[in-house]
């Protein structure tokens, strides 16, 4: 059985490193880039578990089943958030549009 390895502090920073620095844009350019990039984000976790899984039935030696597994909950999980979203941002959408001008 294997342990299971702690994050180190360095790791956590290093986690967070690509979200540090952001260029300042206006608010509808940011809101676009951050909903291109969490779309973006989501889409390299589904490729990511689909080639894990691909590498885990070929017999590849350095993957193994929990890993496997651990990167399809994240994909799943992060797919289940992106539609969250997406139905929150069109229920806002249609709430919107039928108010009274």
């Amino acid at each position: 059985m294997t342990t299971i390895n702690t994050l180190n502090t360095t790791e956590l920073t290093n986690l967070n490193a690509p979200y540090a620095t952001k260029p300042q844009l206006t608010d509808e350019n940011n809101f676009i880039n951050e909903l291109k990039t969490a779309l973006d984000n989501i889409s390299q976790l589904q490729i990511q578990a689909n080639n894990s899984a691909k590498a885990f039935e070929m017999g590849e030696p350095n993957v193994s089943l929990n890993e496997v597994m651990v990167n399809m909950q994240k994909s799943s999980v992060s797919l289940q958030f992106g539609i969250q979203v997406r139905n929150k941002l069109v229920s806002a959408y249609q709430e919107i549009m039928n108010m009274n001008v």
